[in-house]
């Protein structure tokens, strides 16, 4: 809208120069000329135009009077007027340079009503009448390759199938910005009352489908403006736009809250340096709640609104911003990014990349620190009205976003899912995610405990995370085709290991881990412990599980062990004990080099004389082979 307001501007001004020596030669014409332009000068705009129509009724050819009856009938709003009077404008003088804001504006107007070959024409026609350079020009070109992307794009459509939300969720005059937890079950969004009150929704899926909204909480909707959040994976922190709080320190800021059981916590302005005195919005999370995306006019960025990132490091601050660079953004608008569960695959809008029209969605991929070329995710996802918003679900299968329409003379915004096409799907690492509950084997009450996800092939650890204190309940995200396992500890308690792998026809894996108190003879089995067949080596993939079991006891120096080791029945008696016994003080060993006292560990074989299931399946063989612990 500023690039027209400019153009309309420079063709008054050109006018003012021009219309002395361009009087209409009709005396009547003139007189009412003359009359057209005081008008004008008083901002009369009514008059203005009646004058102006009596001008071109005497005088058809008269260029001026149409350029500025197109003028007035575009700030009046009339744009079938403005229309008649830019085309004969263009018919009178189509090589003039006043003819460019002509041809700028019809190119729009039939862009936008998907008539990219007339608009195309329009387009191509008003460039040379630009200043080469101008950000004029600049928007020119731009459309006339958008007009090609589009013509393009609406040959070979996507085969997707939009399918609203329903009225049960789509119940106010606008909802967008539609998130979800990763396991699909809980969808959040914003909304906009018939008051104009923006607010934080929530509903939670049911069989038939989704049920009835509900304000996410009081602590969080205010009578001022919330809206366009982000959640973590867990659907236990929530960060969020608030506009115009005591607090703030731009016109819009990002705000941060944390669940605890069914309650929200107080928000919590995020603060320097993720808000400054400018806008500051539009906020994505990663899986475990480390990273945030959001969008921000602040200065030191390549555009107007921009796409920047931080990072939380170990003490809980939030590292300074990072602009994504050129690549993502543009000299133009970027905004609403997503950042898939699976860490890499970015979504977000621009209206400064080649695209359909207004904001469009595009995806790029991240690749070690660097982010790929942006895509237009294509038609009829992305249309000539304003795509903004999307959420994908974690296993790449769904996708959910806000569509723009017009009913009865106004605006609404509706919430739509679909199947992601399989050419999209491709681009996308899906991921699977643990979800489960911590709680005490005695009493069998929650525990909030700490938990710690290692890729046992790389060894390396995936993130940390907590269990709620009310519930005992976590979600973690997974990356499927890889092992996994999770420490589990607490004061005063054992820590806990167990692992797992995720492959694709796993959507999720339910983990409910009972931790037993620190008391004589509790004992655990060390799950991510491995030797190779008949061996008593260690394998490298053990270390993650011996450095975890050397921090418990560095934590815990008034406690003695004893490691035990197990095998099934496979070959003989006396070779399964000396094999069970050879494990057990290679784990003894370790720790011992680690810099735990020997007099603090013993170790034990016990061959296959301690069975935990039956040697009849490879499964429960598999479990009779482990290695234990107790505290003695």
């Amino acid at each position: 809208m500023r690039y027209f307001l400019l153009s309309l501007l420079c063709a008054v001004c050109l006018t003012l120069q021009t219309n002395a020596q361009n009087a209409p030669t009709n005396k009547r014409a003139r007189d009412h000329y003359e009359k057209a332009q005081k008008a004008w000068q008083a901002r009369q705009l009514s008059e203005a135009a009646i004058q102006y129509e009596k001008v071109v009724e005497l005088e058809p050819t008269h260029a001026e009077s149409h350029l500025r009856l197109a003028q007035t009938y575009e700030l009046l709003r009339q744009p079938i007027l403005v229309k008649k009077h830019y085309a004969a404008l263009v018919a009178l003088q189509p090589t003039a340079t006043q003819s460019a804001t002509a041809y700028q504006w019809l190119g729009k107007h039939f862009f936008q009503q998907e008539k990219y070959d007339s608009a195309l024409v329009y387009y191509e026609k008003g460039l040379p009448l630009f200043q080469p350079k101008s950000s004029l020009y600049r928007l020119t070109e731009k459309s006339i390759i958008s007009c090609h992307f589009a013509l393009e794009a609406i040959k070979k459509p996507l085969s997707v199938k939009k399918q609203s939300l329903g009225d049960t969720v789509n119940f106010l005059p606008s909802q967008y910005f539609p998130v979800l937890t990763a396991d699909g079950e809980t969808l959040i969004f914003s909304g906009l009352t018939h008051e104009r009150d923006e607010n934080i929704y929530f509903t939670t899926r049911q069989k038939k489908g989704w049920d009835v909204p509900e304000e996410i909480s009081k602590s969080i909707n205010t009578t001022n403006n919330e809206g366009t959040c982000a959640i973590s994976a867990d659907g236990r922190t929530l960060v969020f736009t608030a506009c115009n709080r005591p607090d703030g320190y731009g016109s819009c800021d990002l705000y941060i809250t944390h669940k605890q059981g069914s309650d929200w916590g107080t928000p919590v302005n995020m603060g320097e340096p993720i808000n400054t005195r400018d806008w500051d919005s539009q906020p994505s999370l990663s899986a475990d709640g480390h990273t945030l995306y959001f969008a921000s006019d602040r200065k030191g960025g390549h555009g107007k609104k921009d796409i920047w990132v931080s990072s939380l490091d170990k003490k809980g601050k939030w590292s300074e911003p990072k602009n994504l660079g050129g690549t993502v953004n543009t000299a133009d608008d970027e905004n609403a990014p997503f950042i898939h569960a699976n860490g890499q695959t970015l979504f977000y809008a621009s209206n400064g990349l080649p695209g359909m029209g207004g904001m469009d969605i595009f995806i790029s991929q991240r690749i070690d620190t660097v982010w790929s070329e942006p895509k237009n995710l294509g038609y009829p996802i992305n249309t000539v009205s304003e795509q903004v918003g999307l959420s994908i679900s974690s296993d790449g299968g769904m996708a959910y976003y806000s569509d723009d329409f017009s009913e009865n003379g106004k605006n609404r915004a509706l919430l739509y899912m679909f199947k992601l096409p399989e050419s999209l799907r491709q681009a996308i690492v899906p991921t699977r995610y643990a979800k489960g509950r911590v709680f005490d084997k005695k009493t069998g009450n929650a525990l909030g405990s700490d938990i710690d996800l290692y890729d046992l092939k790389s060894k390396e650890k995936v993130f940390s995370f907590t269990s709620d204190p009310s519930t005992g309940s976590f979600l973690a995200v997974l990356n499927s085709g890889s092992e996994y396992a999770f420490y589990v500890s607490k004061s005063n308690y054992l820590f806990k290991s167990l692992s797992f792998s995720v492959s694709d026809s796993t959507p999720s894996v339910q983990v409910d881990i009972a931790l037993e108190p620190i008391e004589k003879n509790k004992a655990e089995v060390l799950n991510n412990i491995f030797f190779a067949t008949g061996s008593f080596e260690l394998d490298q993939k053990s270390a993650v599980e011996l450095d975890k079991m050397t921090d418990f006891l560095q934590n815990n120096k008034a406690i003695r062990i004893q490691i035990s080791g197990h095998t099934d029945d496979v070959g003989s008696d006396k070779e399964n004990l000396e094999l069970s016994r050879k494990r057990a003080l290679a784990v003894e060993q370790y720790l011992i080099r680690s810099g735990i006292q020997q007099a603090r560990i013993s170790s034990v074989g016990y061959g296959e004389s301690r069975p935990v299931e039956a040697n009849e399946t490879e499964k429960g063989r598999q479990k009779n082979r482990r290695i234990e612990w107790k505290i003695e």
